[in-house]
């Protein structure tokens, strides 16, 4: 890391700050092997010890002087925006860990930030459902952190992609959290920490304000694994989906390269790329704006001591309609970027069932009608494989209105994948009814509500994923040495733990005999006002 940084973001006047930002431990990792294992802390304790996952697995970020080195975006654009407001030495991204040390008399509020406080959204609802061993990592270290005697001396602000899951002023008191803000913060935050601040009397649960690209500041911190975002929202229109309901926006070329540099004078190497779509970074619409797209991972890949370029999501339908898209993009990024020759991300089948698509996601097969869509992921993932693209593709099980010809689909969809023998992992994921998205007012869909057609589903793409891990795991050039053993030590403590289940599952049988939701699915609210 260069002194300059160092003496920029972390040499502070030793007053303890009015604002401090966190995140549970599973939100504060720096998730050994790379950024996707971090849905490892959706898994349920049991399955590994505590200390070998979070000594190995999922590691804290460096701090320095209390300070984290690395963060959550979400938390980094939160400190930028309120940096802007009161002070970069008022506000300070901090580790539960390191909060005692940090936090003092000046200090006054606590924000803290997350994707999923209480391990109710997928995949973690599956993950514990179906191996029924425990608490999932991440609902445990947010009531751990939570019952940190520093929480109850300040005032606690939730906010982030989960807010909404806290957001009932019964739970908000049995947890002691003063108060809880939904949305996109930019601006609303630090109006809303200035006026708990200056002691005015404000609602407990806050609608937050979308801002504009231009208002959105750049990242004063380093992010973990290097996440940059580039836009915001969609535009496809799935129903079942949150970011869906943002306007769609995306951050200037400028702007990113950046937040780009930001991570690599603090010793990043490698950067992921974020929006739900990013082949459609620019576009005004569906289709791409390919000049655009090109020219941001040019800008990228042209900065000094960059060593590897990822992506967080892209679309099936933007690679099936768009060929030469990925190809330029994979052939910019192995030409310009020494070592690299493969690029992940995530992306969604969802269902095989083009009634389905047509139903809740008919944006999804654009330009195309929803009745092409099992030729548009067939031939995406072929032109994907072809230019060393490797994706984790969910699935849902449960969808609202779905039929038992339309499970038989997506089994035969992903029977005919297999046989193509691409990398990608097919990820099963059961329906989760979630505030803000049009089917919030479902019931989500759980496991024992799964038919033998469902379980024939799920044994289908674990089966498929178990073979293709251990490939996985030897291309991954970073996994050396002890880092190698120790990563395949997990991997195969995991795996063994799924085998047994998989023939049966592939037989249209549950994994056990337990015919009951796991008691752990839904959570126990702690009282922790005594």
């Amino acid at each position: 890391m260069g002194e300059e940084y160092k003496m920029s973001r972390f040499c502070m006047s030793p007053k303890s700050p009015k604002i401090i930002l966190t995140a549970d431990e599973t939100m504060m990792s720096k998730y050994r092997w790379g950024i996707f294992v971090g849905f490892s802390t959706c898994m349920p304790r049991g399955i590994l010890p505590d200390w070998f996952y979070f000594s190995v697995w999922a590691p804290p970020v460096p701090r320095e002087n209390g300070r984290a080195l690395y963060a959550d975006f979400g938390l980094r654009i939160m400190e930028a925006s309120l940096a802007n407001v009161f002070g970069a030495d008022e506000v300070a991204v901090v580790h539960p860990r390191d909060l005692k040390r940090v936090a003092g008399d000046r200090t006054e509020i606590i924000g803290i930030g997350g994707h999923d406080f209480l391990g109710i959204n997928p995949p973690t609802s599956e993950f514990v459902d179906m191996l029924d061993t425990g608490p999932p990592y991440n609902r445990v270290k947010f009531f751990e952190l939570l019952r940190n005697p520093v929480m109850r001396e300040k005032i606690v602000v939730i906010g982030g992609k989960a807010a909404w899951q806290l957001a009932d002023e019964e739970i908000m008191d049995r947890l002691n959290i003063d108060y809880v803000h939904l949305g996109e913060g930019e601006i609303s935050v630090p109006e809303m920490f200035k006026a708990i601040l200056e002691g005015e009397k404000l609602p407990r649960i806050i609608k937050g304000k979308e801002p504009d690209p231009d208002e959105i500041p750049n990242i004063l911190g380093a992010t973990i694994h290097g996440l940059v975002e580039i836009g915001r929202g969609c535009g496809r229109g799935c129903a079942f989906c949150t970011p869906n309901m943002q306007r769609l926006r995306y951050q200037s070329i400028a702007h990113i390269v950046r937040d780009v540099e930001t991570n690599i004078k603090a010793g990043q190497r490698a950067i992921c790329l974020h929006s739900e779509d990013v082949l459609r970074y620019g576009a005004k619409g569906i289709p791409p704006n390919e000049e655009r797209v090109l020219e941001l991972f040019r800008r990228v890949a042209s900065v000094d001591g960059i060593k590897d370029i990822g992506t967080s999501h892209i679309a099936l339908a933007t690679a099936y309609h768009n060929p030469r898209l990925v190809e330029a993009v994979a052939e910019l990024c192995y030409s310009k970027v020494e070592d690299m020759n493969w690029l992940g991300a995530q992306t969604g089948i969802e269902t095989g069932s083009e009634r389905l698509i047509a139903k809740h996601m008919r944006g999804k097969a654009l330009p195309s009608p929803a009745e092409r869509w099992r030729e548009i992921v067939l031939q995406a993932f072929g032109i994907l494989d072809d230019n060393n693209w490797i994706c984790a593709a969910t699935l849902i099980n449960g969808l609202p209105g779905e039929t038992t010809d339309d499970v038989i689909k997506s089994i035969e969809l992903v029977e005919d994948l297999k046989k193509t023998s691409t990398l990608s992992l097919m990820v099963p994921m059961n329906f989760v009814s979630m505030r803000g998205s049009a089917l919030d007012t479902e019931e989500s869909f759980n496991m024992r509500k799964m038919t033998r057609e469902h379980w024939q589903l799920m044994g289908e793409c674990i089966d498929h994923d178990l073979r293709v891990v251990p490939r996985l795991l030897r291309m991954y050039r970073n996994s050396k040495g002890i880092k190698s053993w120790l990563l395949s030590f997990a991997a195969t403590r995991m795996a063994n733990a799924l085998q047994k289940y998989v023939n049966k599952m592939k037989r249209g049988e549950p994994p056990t005999e337990r015919h009951e939701i796991s008691k752990w699915l839904n959570p126990d609210i702690p009282d922790l006002r005594a």
